[in-house]
């Protein structure tokens, strides 16, 4: 039998299979190669008593924050509001996504409250972006056709939406937190990662809240490979970082924000050097 690892929690796999989800332990050899993790497909041994993860079987991906396996998209969630969007997370969430292959969708929630100042930049460089208010079902209807038959992790900060949103597309309530008074950061709620089936097919993981993320990138010359708007464009000079060079003509297509993360990540990135 094969199924799906939908949740670790203290050594124990839940695993969702067509008889239904079942809690399952390791064979032992597999503790010494690897250990299965949210989103591996793997193979079960069934006995009277008890259910053993025999294989995994070769994963399409491997995301290292949130630890989750065949990963088909990535949706960044925002608000337009309540916390205002943060574009340098969106950026990192953007090169991360880049870095993995995943397809890459952009929501900025709460357009009951205001429109985004930032959709248009993301769109400009061809992603798919999405402004929409939780509170209009024809819209959320249409984001949930994004997420048919593919696993999607769910990524953003805390107080933006997203147990709300994973609420509406499952059909019941989980727990929810509001934005803090004081801080306007949204109070953690998700705290272990879980593939969540949704009715129409697929898997949505609601990572938990976060508000910075590790760049797997050790090299700064190869940061701007994740940036769309370097990806096209060509540049004279070998080795160049694309920062204050005269005559760099890929400055010429990035915009001031996102300009300026770039140039916090290359900084972020040096600072990462064991020398």
């Amino acid at each position: 039998m094969k199924g799906v690892v939908v949740k670790v929690l203290a050594g124990v796999f839940t695993v969702n299979t067509l008889e239904g989800k079942l809690e399952c332990s390791v064979k032992g050899r597999l503790k010494l190669d690897d250990y299965p993790t949210v989103g591996d497909v793997v193979e079960l041994e069934i006995s009277s008593n008890h259910v053993v993860i025999t294989r995994i079987m070769p994963r399409l991906n491997l995301l290292d924050r949130p630890k989750i396996a065949n990963v088909n998209q990535m949706f960044i969630f925002m608000a337009t509001s309540s916390p205002e969007p943060n574009n340098y997370l969106i950026d990192r969430l953007t090169v991360l996504s880049e870095y993995w292959q995943l397809k890459t969708i952009i929501g900025f929630n709460k357009l009951d409250l205001k429109k985004s100042d930032l959709a248009g930049i993301y769109r400009g460089i061809g992603y798919d972006v999405y402004e929409f208010s939780l509170l209009d079902d024809a819209k959320s209807q249409l984001i949930r056709g994004l997420l048919k038959d593919k696993t999607t992790v769910l990524a953003g900060p805390s107080g933006v939406g997203k147990t709300t949103f994973v609420n509406k597309l499952l059909g019941y309530d989980r727990e929810t937190a509001d934005v803090s008074e004081k801080t306007q950061r949204g109070k953690h709620t998700t705290r272990v990662v879980e593939l969540l089936q949704l009715p129409e097919g697929g898997y949505i993981a609601d990572t938990p809240g976060f508000s910075r993320l590790d760049v797997l990138i050790d090299d700064p010359k190869d940061l701007s490979r994740y940036f769309r708007e370097y990806q096209g464009a060509t540049c004279r000079f070998a080795n160049c970082m694309h920062l204050k060079e005269p005559g760099c003509s890929k400055r010429d297509n990035i915009h001031p924000l996102r300009f300026q993360s770039y140039r916090e990540l290359l900084k972020e990135i040096e600072e990462m050097k064991p020398w």
